[in-house]
């Protein structure tokens, strides 16, 4: 048995005997609490699984996320030497009743994390945790360490002092026990003389150091009156450099003595919270849901078609969200918030344009980076709402950002898709509100979300107190609540199931499955109103959005979504190469009774219109259908800058391009149609454009996932 004890008392090899004796689950469900653990190259057995979670740098990581009953009991325990029973636990952390119960629990805690472990009775400690907290509840390194720096002869003198002989010789192991057992250390302190007791016991209370502090040289005398030289002569201090002294651990806790206790805080604090109807909420999150997946469906649609150009400083500017925001019906945190989740989700990136419109003039503008849709969105626009909804949810879920929190030095809007910000707190962050939220009763919710910062200060006390920490929050919530995560102070269906799913192995999966029945099915039809408005309530099925979105103005989005007919939008339709016949034709088949008179005649006058007046890419020609319309046109004063001449009765002729010509034409209110070289009709309807998907975005990670990778290292596999 000597051999295995040894084994467990070693480090890393104590760890790697404790994962031994852990099932498949639970050595998953570690890993995916430390998955940089599991990070290239695999761990191949658990001995390289051990030495990873002992590293420091992965220690320093993980206990970011303790609450602070863990983080005591960790504290409690390093100080009594980074072993010890549950027992010992308990009685310094005076632990009694309901207590000892939460102190179990932060045991667990740490188990969870491979931060502590129980093997044969005893709880202990992952060694690097001694240099992330040297002085433990104020106390000083272990006696074993620092009278270890002495020579023979000064453990002599600190035997001789008191009534021990030979003490030099006795080895360490024994100088320590006979110098801290607890009972022999109060005896010493009570016999001392009155103003080095009190100088002992401010050590051990306030200490672990201090100064002027020197072993005397041997033959040399200690007056009373040297308090420092009297402390390390008696052992009470051991001179370490520069003239400090520290006292070692176990004997500060002997002079406390055995009333001392740990603080612990064993319960979390309890905010105030009121009934929530379920309906309600329920409500509440499906119109999130519905809303933020419409919001990126027209985002997606609108960079197909006039991608998002970066400012000169990199990211898309205040100028491009505020026109992206107009063009979706949102606000600039809901257009930046779009961006930051769909590039997160694989379907927006940021390509390289070769020239701007200098180009044309013979000017030589730099290459520009313009965010555009990957390869991915169109897969992603005919998919289900459901699974279309998870994509995005789990794309925000992992965002080392938080998008709405953007601000520049000035606190006005920064630019979205800024590549250089990025930081872990924020991701640990949405991971504990949404847990702090799914503690409290399912059916209540927080009164005040104030209260969240006590909640988390207790949840995880180490990730709190950063400059931004209240704005981050509130930052975090307004998100999740634009996403229909969160409503009234509690979680939502969809948020608790969010969270579940990111708890375990395949996240799309299990959430794809529990939305399943939370998300109506996609709207294909539209209801069509004599004020030239149409109505969709839920999700509009892609090929009726893009429907609507050609022929009509998007005016509100919500449960209930509407789109405005107008001249100008009809006029955009037949533009793109729409006709009259199979615009209403359309319109038809998605309306869920027969369309309202106003809307026909609305088409078919705007089409009688259009085309009236033809512009020929003739440097540019104009042609029109009467003599009267073309005299007009020659006269009117808008279009002066044109200086159009006319040929015939009916042609006109420009110095300007075409392209200039039509824009004034259309700018004076008319309708042109423009014609190629050969009397083609030019269509202005550009394709949507596309980009591969970035590689960073479409690797799925490790394949196999962290429970086949738990098998395999327990050889169950």
């Amino acid at each position: 048995m000597l051999g295995p004890t040894l084994l467990v008392m070693s480090g890393a090899a104590g760890l790697g005997t404790w994962l031994a004796t852990l099932d498949a689950p639970r050595l998953a469900a570690i890993l995916r609490a430390r998955p940089d653990v599991a990070r290239h190259p695999e761990p191949t057995d658990l001995s390289m699984v051990a030495s990873r979670l002992s590293s420091r740098s992965s220690v320093n990581w993980a206990i970011t996320a303790l609450s602070r009953p863990a983080l005591q009991v960790a504290e409690a325990l390093l100080a009594l030497g980074g072993s010890a029973s549950r027992e010992e636990l308990h009685s310094l952390l005076g632990a009694t009743g309901a207590a000892v119960e939460a102190v179990d629990a932060a045991i667990a805690e740490l188990a969870a994390l491979a931060l502590a472990w129980t093997l044969q009775g005893t709880v202990r400690q992952v060694g690097s945790w001694g240099a992330i907290t040297p002085d433990p509840l104020g106390l000083g390194r272990p006696a074993h360490e620092l009278y270890g720096r002495l020579s023979a002869d000064q453990l002599d003198r600190i035997g001789a002092h008191h009534g021990i002989p030979g003490l030099g010789r006795a080895g360490i192991h024994s100088v320590v026990a006979v110098l801290t057992e607890p009972d022999a250390v109060r005896a010493r302190l009570a016999g001392a003389d009155p103003q080095i007791a009190a100088a002992v016991r401010r050590l051990a209370t306030h200490g672990p150091r201090r100064s002027g502090v020197r072993f005397p040289e041997p033959g040399e005398p200690v007056g009373a009156c040297q308090e420092g030289r009297q402390l390390a002569a008696q052992g009470w201090a051991v001179p370490t450099e520069w003239g400090i002294g520290e006292m070692p651990r176990e004997i500060a806790l002997a002079v406390r003595g055995p009333a001392y206790r740990a603080p612990f805080d064993a319960h979390p604090p309890r905010p105030a919270t009121a009934p929530v109807d379920p309906r309600q909420l329920h409500a509440a999150g499906e119109h999130g849901a519905l809303t933020a997946l419409g919001s990126v469906r027209r985002l997606v649609t609108l960079l197909g078609r006039s991608p998002l150009a970066t400012v000169r400083g990199g990211g898309i500017g205040v100028r491009e969200l505020r026109r992206a925001a107009k063009e979706v019906g949102s606000d600039i945190t809901g257009a930046r918030l779009g961006l930051e989740t769909a590039r997160a989700a694989g379907l927006v990136t940021l390509a390289m344009e070769k020239a701007g419109p200098g180009a044309a003039r013979g000017g030589s503008e730099p290459p520009s980076a313009v965010a555009l849709p990957t390869e991915a969105v169109d897969e992603w626009l005919a998919a289900e709402p459901v699974d279309a909804y998870a994509r995005l949810l789990l794309g925000w879920w992992h965002l080392p950002t938080v998008p709405s929190l953007r601000v520049d030095e000035s606190g006005r809007p920064a630019g979205a898709l800024v590549r250089a910000y990025g930081h872990p707190e924020h991701v640990r962050m949405r991971a504990g509100v949404f847990a702090c939220l799914a503690d409290l009763d399912p059916a209540c919710g927080l009164v005040e979300t104030d209260s969240l910062r006590e909640l988390l200060a207790h949840r995880a006390p180490l990730d709190r107190g950063l400059p931004d920490d209240d704005a981050r929050l509130s930052a975090t919530l307004d998100e999740a609540t634009r996403l229909g995560l969160v409503a009234m102070g509690a979680l939502t269906p969809v948020g608790r199931e969010l969270l579940a799913a990111v708890r375990g192995d395949h996240p799309h999966a299990a959430l794809h499955t529990a939305l399943a029945g939370m998300l109506p099915a996609p709207t294909c039809t539209a209801s069509f109103l004599p004020d030239l408005t149409a109505l969709v309530t839920g999700i509009a099925a892609a090929p009726l959005a893009r429907l609507l979105d050609a022929a009509a103005d998007l005016e509100r989005q919500d449960v209930t979504s509407i789109w405005r007919f107008t001249a100008a939008s009809v006029r955009r339709a037949l533009d793109a190469g729409h006709d009259a016949d199979e615009l209403l034709a359309a319109l038809a088949a998605a309306a869920e009774r027969p369309l309202p008179q106003p809307l026909g005649y609305l088409i078919e006058d705007i089409a009688r219109q259009h085309g009236q007046v033809q512009v020929v890419a003739v440097s540019t020609c104009v042609r029109v259908a009467d003599a009267a319309l073309a005299a007009q046109l020659a006269a009117h004063r808008a279009l002066a800058p044109l200086g159009l001449r006319r040929l015939t009765d009916t042609v006109l002729v420009s110095e300007q391009p075409a392209d200039v010509v039509v824009e004034a034409l259309r700018s004076a209110e008319l309708s042109p149609l423009q014609q190629d070289a050969a009397g083609a009709t030019v269509v202005e309807r550009a394709p949507d454009r596309r980009v591969p998907v970035p590689a960073e975005r479409s690797s799925p990670g490790p394949p196999a996932g962290m429970a086949a990778l738990a098998a395999r290292l327990t050889g169950a596999a």
